[in-house]
């Protein structure tokens, strides 16, 4: 069972406009979990017009947060980060971390990890069934 993240996402662009960088700020990653792992991308996490979809491993759990466009001002992005995965292979994570060493208590932790591009479920269960 995979435990649901709450976040955004960023979309940093060059001066051209186009995407430089895709930044996912997640709130709920436990400080003690590791890095992020086999992180997978689907465009359509249920089918035709569902949201978008990351999960990764951390430790010993499966993380997920879901991308609905429908609901944000420029669906049009939806497009931008399937370009963008399906062009690069590797997404940025960012969260707040409690870190003991500084008076703070809080401390930005990011990963660059590989990310693998699916379209949709279907597509992703079909390209693991036929790896072995």
């Amino acid at each position: 069972m995979s435990i649901v993240l709450d976040g955004t996402v960023g979309i940093q662009r060059d001066q051209n406009g186009e995407v430089a960088n895709v930044v996912w700020f997640l709130y709920g990653l436990p400080w003690d979990s590791g890095e992020p792992r086999n992180a997978v991308f689907l465009n359509e996490s249920f089918g035709a017009n569902s949201p978008q979809m990351i999960a990764f491993e951390m430790e010993d759990e499966e993380y997920v947060i879901y991308a609905d466009w429908d609901s944000a001002a420029n669906p049009a992005q939806a497009k931008e980060l399937k370009g963008f995965y399906k062009r690069y292979g590797y997404i940025l994570i960012s969260c707040l971390r409690e870190d003991v060493n500084i008076d703070q208590g809080l401390m930005r932790k990011e990963w660059i990890t590989p990310v693998k591009y699916y379209e949709d479920y279907v597509t992703m269960v079909n390209a693991m069934a036929n790896v072995g």
